[in-house]
């Protein structure tokens, strides 16, 4: 049986992003001058998760059915451009004095995570072989 690697690795970070975004939300609701300094730390780490995805991870996937696999990553990659706009707007609100309200984006981002923990990341670990799924692995490490 194929380990489950990827799909562990990535849900560790999932968890890591949401403790990275509630930060930001804390430092919202009080008003605090920490708030745009922890944004930026979220926006940093999402876009390193969704660097290893589309660089090291993707960049080693052969699928075994070619269509549905490259739409896997067309999906994937059409939300990640979809988030971060979302969070480039919400940045200029925050740049504005401005407060913004997270909720979308919020719910935007765990109907990704829940796409990816139950549709991509076991695709993946079932479909790339282990000595493949190691070298993505020690990629994935470097990055996050």
């Amino acid at each position: 049986m194929k380990s489950t690697a990827i799909l562990e690795l990535m849900v560790q970070d999932h968890a890591k992003l949401i403790k990275f975004l509630s930060v930001v939300e804390k430092n919202l609701k009080e008003n605090s001058d920490e708030t745009m300094s922890s944004f930026n730390t979220f926006e940093w780490n999402l876009e390193k998760h969704f660097f290893v995805e589309e660089r090291a991870i993707f960049t080693w996937y052969n699928p075994e059915f070619v269509d549905e696999g490259y739409k896997l990553f067309l999906d994937l990659t059409k939300q990640h451009t979809a988030i971060l706009e979302k969070l480039r707007l919400l940045k200029k609100d925050l740049q504005n004095n401005k407060t913004p309200d997270f909720t979308d984006f919020k719910n935007m981002l765990m109907k990704h995570k829940n796409y990816e923990e139950k549709n991509v990341y076991p695709t993946l670990d079932q479909q790339i072989d282990e000595g493949e799924k190691f070298f993505i692995i020690e990629r994935i490490n470097e990055i996050i």
